[in-house]
Formats: C-alpha cells, structure tokens, sequence
C-alpha cells in the first residue's frame, strides 16, 4: 500500500478506494433458502440466518418492499474478508428476514445509499460477522439501522444511523425458521451481528485485520 499522507486530502481518499476496489477479485456465491423445501445441510456452506431492519425518523420500514411513499434508499452487500470477494446485491424478505446459504469465514456487511456503479463506490462498514463452519445454521440476530431526526433538521452523523443488535432466543429463531422453510438438522448456533461506532472503514487498507481482531475479542466497539 502506497504512502498516501503526502497526498491531497480527496485525492487520498479516491486512490485508497481504487485501491480497495482492485484487490476485491472474486465474488461471494449467495444462495437463497426457500420455503418449503426444508433446510438439508450442505457441504462448504453454511445456513445464515436472521432479520436487518430500517428505522427512519422513528418509523420502522423496509427499502425492498414496495410502497407508493418514497422512502430512502439502502442497498447491502457482504464482502469477505480473507478473499476480498463480494456477493451480488442481497434482497431480504419484505419483513427484513434473510436466510442464506454462505461459505463460513468472517465478513463486512457493507452498505451504500445510492445503486453502485462500481465497488469502489461502497460507502460505509455497516456490520461485522462471523460464519462459522460448524455445519449448524448460524443465526445472526436483528440488525436494527436507526436514522433519527435532530434538533435543527440534522440527521445520524453516518447514512445507516445508529447499529444495533437486538433478536430473541436462538431456540425461538430456530422454530420460526423451521416454520417458514422446513425441517433442518442439528442445533442452531448464534454469531451476532458485530455493529457500533468503532467499525473499521471500508477505505481502510487494515479493513481485514482489523475487524478479524474485533470478532475474536467478541466485538467491542467503540466511539
């Protein structure tokens, strides 16, 4: 990585995310369960499971649910960290619920306000997680985005507001999994969205390093 202090200000930026965007070589393979066919395991891969929410002024919404009220945008993508490959746009369920196939390993769920034009337009480390490969479906939680109105008509300081973790029990997610997509096997296992203020930047070129430190020392974030 090339000493950018001696750079300008914008330009350091720009060349740090052109930097970032050539390195990202692969893709991630996403594969959506579906219900009804129930949740047999499958080798290399690993059932992800849980909800992301938006609330936007104190009013609960989902950007990928169709509604004659405008609503902002948000888009959502992971990004491995070990192979810097990145998976296709994900589309939750209208509830915000996401159950996926993924390859265990730690990823960046990295988010944007606006459609891509490339990924070197990614705009912000919304969450961390760890996917273990235990082979039991992983449930993650509730990731819960909250963009508050402030005294003066200011916003959140970042675009997804305020990261937090919220969900119930792993045997209550697991039931109403089952419920919706059918039986799986083995005994579900919880890795929680890792989310807060102290989030690595996309831009930064210790991304890696730096969020595998915060999902080993079980995520303690920091302003």
């Amino acid at each position: 990585m090339p000493d950018l202090s001696s750079i300008a200000p914008g330009r350091a930026r720009a060349l740090a995310a052109a930097l970032m965007a050539a390195v990202l070589l692969g893709c991630v393979g996403v594969d959506y369960a579906r219900p009804g066919e129930g949740l047999e395991p499958r080798a290399g891969e690993a059932l992800l499971f849980g909800r992301i929410r938006f609330v936007y002024d104190g009013r609960e919404y989902y950007p990928w649910r169709p509604t004659p009220l405008p609503r902002p945008q948000r888009h959502l993508w992971l990004l491995r960290l070990d192979r810097r490959a990145v998976s296709a746009e994900l589309h939750p369920d209208q509830d915000g619920s996401l159950a996926i196939w993924v390859p265990p390993g730690d990823y960046a769920l990295v988010g944007s306000i606006e459609k891509l034009e490339s990924m070197s337009d990614f705009r912000e480390v919304v969450a961390l997680l760890r996917v273990p490969g235990t082979g039991a479906p992983v449930y993650a939680g509730d990731l819960v985005l909250a963009t508050e109105f402030r005294e003066g008509g200011h916003w959140s300081d970042q675009p997804f507001g305020i990261a937090t973790v919220a969900g119930g029990t792993v045997e209550a997610a697991t039931a109403l999994l089952r419920a919706k997509y059918g039986a799986t096997d083995g005994t579900s296992t919880a890795s929680p969205w890792c989310a807060g203020p102290g989030l690595p930047a996309f831009t930064d070129p210790e991304l890696a390093s730096r969020a595998r430190r915060l999902l080993e020392q079980g995520c303690p974030v920091r302003p």
